[in-house]
């Protein structure tokens, strides 16, 4: 028996998107519930999600070519929020992503910072390629069609600067990659002069001869010539037997696909996925390379092995992803001392398995050592330590383990630092009640499970929820290129 969703029971998320070429907001409500028999261990999901506000699009505001113009961005999302009827102080969950072209700005991290604040205590900033791919191919609905009806799903946004691709097999997120391809690697005004040039397409280009640069002028053939190119370079980041554009177009920190069965489905989303599905072919329409790109595709795609499928979200995929994908929840069994939330941008690391293993037999130092190496790195002592853990931990495991995560603590961090672990198998509470037998009374310890992550991770975790038994976070990365 499960309880009603109450008011109490939901959680209000924004999501953000500022792209190479968009800027929009989308406001959410989840559902939280404790779907376990009352006689059970609590075991809490997300088991709604409803959009309820959508805003306009709105041409990313730039200063120049190189800078994000952050006054302006701030005006367009505060004008939002009162659009919508709510405060910052009213958001529980979301994120503010800085997506494609728009991650590259000189001043990307400033802007999603303050954006940051501006969205309320919970409202995370977010970037990174792979991320992105994962939030598009959610928002799109590419992984709920792959869960559905068996197969493998290739989602491909197709934005101003980058196309993030997301592949699921049977629901399950397999591989995800970005390449710098974009409707607006090239731009011209209305006498179709062009006046910017990103550096990707000349580096691609080279292969075919291709070199373009400002003040040259556009014409039919020059369009179809450079969607035919770009749409070859997306095309090829979905095959699994070449990879010569992929080399060289593959966003920094991101990695080329490695899947094991085959494709069935692709969906397009993003703003060039509109020029696509609605047969769009004014090529001048955009002062942009979009329609060029979707004309080409539809003509190639005739000849590849893929069915082509239409998403739930086209141009709003990412930024629907943001706001309803970006939360999960860590429940069942957790354990926190009180007023130690909410914690924002906290870096993670994770122990490696054979230092893990050591901890089991009280012995800390491999682990003491990663973590010391990671803090320096960092440059922060506030951090999350995240552990595998035992699906089955014994008595003495448990024992052993706290023991040990007491004695790094004591070495390693300030009294006065919170201790923060994390665990991918359901054994935070008993964890956490064996630490505290082993730690001062007034240090602040959180342990929370079922949460999978890596070093160089970050996560923010809001206020508990449904009386305690379960904290909403945020996974994400603070990649700038």
């Amino acid at each position: 028996m499960s309880f009603e969703v109450t008011s109490d029971n939901r959680i209000l998320s924004v999501g953000i998107d500022i792209g190479t070429t968009t800027t929009s907001m989308i406001v959410s409500k989840l559902a939280v519930e404790n779907t376990a028999m009352v006689y059970m261990a609590p075991n809490v999901e997300l088991t709604q999600k409803e959009i309820v506000y959508r805003s306009p699009l709105y041409l990313t505001p730039l200063i120049g070519q190189e800078m994000l113009d952050g006054d302006r961005i701030r005006e367009i999302i505060k004008g939002e929020y009162e659009a919508a009827g709510i405060r910052p102080e009213d958001v529980d969950s979301g994120a503010v992503i800085i997506t494609g072209e728009s991650a590259l700005k000189e001043n990307a991290r400033i802007i999603s910072d303050r954006l940051s604040e501006l969205a309320g205590d919970f409202v995370v900033a977010t970037a990174g390629p792979d991320l992105e791919s994962i939030l598009a191919g959610r928002g799109a609905g590419a992984e709920e069609f792959s869960k559905t009806y068996g197969c493998v799903v290739a989602n491909l946004d197709i934005g101003g600067g980058t196309t993030n691709i997301a592949v699921f097999n049977c629901g399950d997120l397999v591989a995800q990659t970005c390449i710098d391809v974009g409707g607006r690697l090239i731009k011209y005004d209305d006498n179709r002069n062009i006046t910017y040039v990103s550096k990707r397409f000349n580096d691609v280009g080279k292969e075919r001869n291709i070199i373009v640069q400002p003040g040259m002028r556009v014409d039919d053939n020059k369009l179809k010539l450079a969607g035919d190119l770009l749409s070859d370079v997306i095309l090829d980041a979905i095959h699994q037997d070449h990879y010569s554009f992929t080399k060289i177009a593959t966003t920094n920190n991101s990695k080329k696909l490695m899947l094991t069965d085959p494709i069935n489905f692709i969906s397009f989303s993003g703003g060039v996925a509109d020029c696509f599905y609605k047969g769009e072919s004014d090529l001048y329409k955009y002062n942009d390379l979009g329609v060029a790109i979707g004309m080409a595709l539809r003509e190639r795609l005739k000849n590849e092995p893929y069915e082509v499928i239409e998403p739930k979200e086209t141009i709003r995929a990412t930024v629907v992803g943001a706001g309803i994908y970006t939360t999960e929840v860590s429940g069942s069994t957790i354990s926190y001392s009180e007023g130690i939330f909410p914690l924002k941008s906290l870096p993670v690391f994770k122990v490696g398995e054979r230092a893990e293993a050591a901890l089991y037999e009280q012995d800390t130092h491999i682990a003491r050592e990663e973590l010391a190496w990671f803090i320096g790195q960092s440059q922060n002592e506030r951090i999350g330590i995240c552990i595998k853990g035992k699906q089955k931990a014994s008595y003495q495991d448990l024992i052993n383990l706290a023991k040990s995560i007491a004695e790094i603590d004591r070495m390693c961090f300030d009294r006065d630092v919170p201790l923060i672990i994390l665990s991918e198998y359901d054994m935070a509470k008993a964890l956490g009640q064996m630490l505290e037998r082993e730690m001062p009374k007034d240090k602040c310890v959180l342990c929370l499970d079922k949460i999978r992550m890596g070093s160089g991770d970050y996560i923010d975790i809001g206020k508990p929820i449904l009386n305690g038994i379960a904290v909403p976070i945020v996974i994400k990365t603070l990649i700038f290129n």
